[in-house]
């Protein structure tokens, strides 16, 4: 589901299923993000060239960009699940 996602519009159901889904991502997010840092800490021992760390850089902040979005979501479902006293 999109960050435009009413989630005040959702069953029950489909707001725990939703929250399974997003978890299940913040595992892989957290491994990418984890293999990126590892990639670019080897870069860095190898003395790579600067223009190499900057496009890690740039990928990395790319990255990070999609797991903000995943991790808002998450608080969103999060807080309408509070909000309906399901947690």
């Amino acid at each position: 589901m999109t960050a435009a996602t009413d989630y005040s519009k959702l069953t029950v159901d489909e707001l725990l299923a939703e929250e399974a889904k997003i978890k299940k991502q913040r595992i892989m997010w957290a491994f990418i993000i984890g293999s990126f840092i590892g990639i670019t800490f080897w870069a860095v021992m190898l003395h790579t060239s600067l223009t190499k760390l900057v496009l890690l850089v740039i990928l990395f902040g790319g990255l990070a960009s999609g797991g903000k979005k995943n991790e808002d979501n998450f608080k969103a479902i999060e807080s309408e699940l509070r909000s309906r006293n399901i947690r």
